[in-house]
């Protein structure tokens, strides 16, 4: 397999004019994080370790590995309002251990570039829908992971971004951050999430997101069945969340 990876790599170079190969993948994951106003720096950090230590974490490293590529692409926006959404980390190959953490290592030091902003999950989904293209990978599955501490409140209507964004057979997975919006899980259901085997995960405030993004990312990497999800539990389950050294 990893002679495989390197062989695309090396097509993916080719000179000019030439046919660019895509890398065959087991899923295209998109992970869009909540910088919008109601989302403080210490909120922000706690997205961001708890989104590093999942990638670092020996279950979700097992999973990048366990399809039949053997090799996930990953890539990280930011986002708040109808202008503002950023790549934070670009699109690039995970194929074991040391590329999960390689990762991890980049989300836990990546700044917050979007510091205010109203809540649009329909522009931020438009954006997220766009990056696919032209990433130089070719997977089973496309997802979006989209997290939220808030419903959409400006911008393109939920309904009819929802709709252009599946029409590309591409699927929205959602995590609602449920700490403003008790019922914000429901709203995900009903509105944001889409597509084959589109499912919604929940945490109830920023502490939980750590547990809520482990049991997202292993469920989407893994592609296993809903019902499995909620009772997974990362390997810091009894250990303060704190920064990776």
């Amino acid at each position: 397999m990893l002679r495989l990876v390197l062989t695309a790599l090396c097509l993916l170079t080719v000179a000019p004019g030439m046919v660019r190969a895509e890398i065959p993948v087991d899923i295209e994951l998109l992970l869009a994080i909540d910088c919008s106003s109601s989302v403080d720096d210490e909120e922000f950090i706690l997205q961001v370790q708890g989104m590093a230590n999942a990638f670092r974490d020996p279950m979700i490293q097992e999973a990048i590995q366990g399809g039949p590529e053997g090799v996930v692409g990953i890539s990280v926006i930011q986002w708040s309002s109808d202008r503002f959404q950023n790549v934070a980390i670009p699109w690039r190959l995970l194929a074991g251990p040391a590329d999960a953490d390689k990762l991890a290592d980049e989300i836990a030091a990546m700044p917050r570039t979007i510091g205010t902003g109203a809540t649009s999950i329909a522009n931020a989904l438009l954006f997220a829908a766009e990056s696919f293209n032209g990433n130089g990978m070719e997977g089973y599955r496309r997802v979006i992971d989209m997290s939220a501490d808030g419903e959409n409140n400006q911008g393109l209507d939920i309904h009819i971004a929802r709709a252009q964004v599946l029409a590309r057979g591409i699927v929205i997975n959602g995590l609602a951050i449920r700490n403003e919006f008790p019922n914000l899980d429901i709203y995900f259901q009903d509105r944001v999430i889409g597509g084959d085997r589109a499912f919604a995960e929940s945490a109830k405030d920023y502490v939980d997101y750590r547990n809520a993004i482990f049991r997202k990312l292993f469920r989407e990497l893994r592609d296993v069945p809903v019902a499995v999800g909620p009772e997974l539990d990362p390997s810091w389950k009894e250990a303060s969340l704190l920064p990776h050294p």
